[in-house]
Formats: C-alpha cells, structure tokens, sequence
C-alpha cells in the first residue's frame, strides 16, 4: 500500500489546538486538527481565498508553551458541512523544525495524563 504522506509522524490533536491564520492583510481564527513538521491540517467555518497554485500563509499558535509563527502555503480544500478543511504545507528551517517536533512530543506527554 501506498502512502500519500511521506513523513516520518503527524500529531492528531484530541482537542484541536486554536490558531491564528494570516492571508495577506487578513486575519482568521482557526483550529489545527493535526500537525507534522511538514504540514497541517486546519479547520474554519468560513471560506479562505483559496487557489490550487497556492495561497502564502503565516500560521501562529502556542503548543507546550512554546510559541511558533511559521510560514507555510494552503495547498488543498475540502468542505464538509458548515466547516471547511484545509491543508497547510510549512516551510520550516531545521531549527524551527527541530523545536515543533519537541513541542509535539510533549503535548503527547501531556495529553496522557490528563
């Protein structure tokens, strides 16, 4: 079988985490279903300028006191009901990677003992 991401982990969140989401000159409220050092998936009830060459985005969030703005390009959508899922690929330096991948292993920690 075949496996469309070739990651080596994707965090999904019990809880989705809340999140800023920047698109140009426009802010969202947002909420992060699942993460990897690659990518994330997001979701929002209103519709975000989308394009399939590409959206430029700034995502912000907290995860284990750890603060994280990353820059990253919306590269798919998918509606469902009143929400709409989106896809974010990041684009992160090693360092910022290195510190998400920390981040997510601890919330994991976390999470298992509450």
């Amino acid at each position: 079988m075949r496996f469309k991401r070739q990651e080596p982990f994707r965090y999904q969140f019990g809880r989705p985490l809340p999140a800023g989401l920047r698109i140009a000159d426009a802010s969202y409220n947002v909420l992060i279903d699942d993460i990897s050092p690659h990518g994330m998936k997001m979701e929002v009830e209103s519709r975000l300028p989308f394009s399939h060459d590409g959206v430029p985005v700034e995502v912000s969030f907290a995860l284990s006191g750890a603060s994280f703005t990353v820059q990253g390009k919306l590269v798919w959508e998918k509606p469902f009901a009143r929400i709409r899922y989106y896809g974010v690929r990041l684009y992160l330096t090693q360092q910022e990677e290195a510190r998400l991948i920390e981040a997510i292993k601890r919330h994991a920690v976390e999470s298992r003992r509450t």
